[in-house]
């Protein structure tokens, strides 16, 4: 499986199978998917002795996350399963997150937007409780303050949160190397779910769809 994140700034690719390989790659420069991606999973795929039809399907991140970065990592793998005759498929980066603390029962997937804006979900269990929010930085914390259940919150937007977390003691965050952009992660959870070739149907996912339009133009 080869797990393809764009959702923020650096991000990368991963390849990993039931077997021996679980190997990650990620872009140095920010902002540079356009120009890195395809040529960063080359070297994965030659750091590995492994040419692109070893490669099984493809599993890419589908947002929240930055507009662009989603949209060129898309393009992309759709372009490299038409030529290399793989399936896609696409995952939610909530979900993608909610995922890595399967002995959790109570989560919040907080993933930093821009500015003081976040995207928010809540779930117990595996079962989201709603569909991802835009929040300010205010209403999350009001959001948390409430809750005065022990909950597990993960993602990009934690460590921003760091200090407003700390004296809600019922809060718990995830270990930093959880809440950043993680390829490997995408293609974990694509090998956990039924393969099923969205190429001509998979899309960025925009919680705002007006600001999405706002930037195609």
């Amino acid at each position: 499986m080869l797990g393809v994140d764009t959702s923020g700034p650096l991000g990368g690719v991963a390849l990993c199978d039931a077997g021996a390989i679980e190997e990650e790659r990620g872009l140095e420069t920010p902002l540079s998917h356009a120009e890195q991606l395809l040529p960063l999973l080359d070297q994965l795929l030659s750091d590995c002795s492994l040419e692109r039809n070893a490669i099984d399907a493809v599993c890419v991140h589908c947002g929240p996350g930055s507009f662009t970065g989603l949209r060129i990592g898309m393009a992309a793998m759709k372009g490299f399963c038409q030529a290399i005759g793989r399936p896609l498929m696409g995952v939610n980066g909530t979900e993608v997150l909610r995922n890595l603390v399967p002995e959790v029962q109570r989560v919040a997937v907080l993933i930093h937007s821009r500015r003081d804006l976040y995207y928010g979900r809540w779930f117990s269990g595996t079962r989201p409780r709603g569909e991802i929010e835009r929040l300010t930085e205010a209403e999350v914390v009001a959001r948390l303050q409430r809750e005065r259940r022990e909950l597990l919150v993960i993602g990009s937007g934690v460590p921003r949160l760091s200090e407003q977390l700390e004296n809600l003691h019922w809060i718990k965050a995830a270990r930093d190397e959880l809440n950043r952009a993680s390829p490997i992660a995408v293609a974990k959870y694509g090998m956990q779910q039924t393969i099923a070739d969205q190429l001509m149907t998979v899309e960025p996912l925009y919680v705002e769809p007006f600001l999405a339009r706002g930037a195609v133009r």
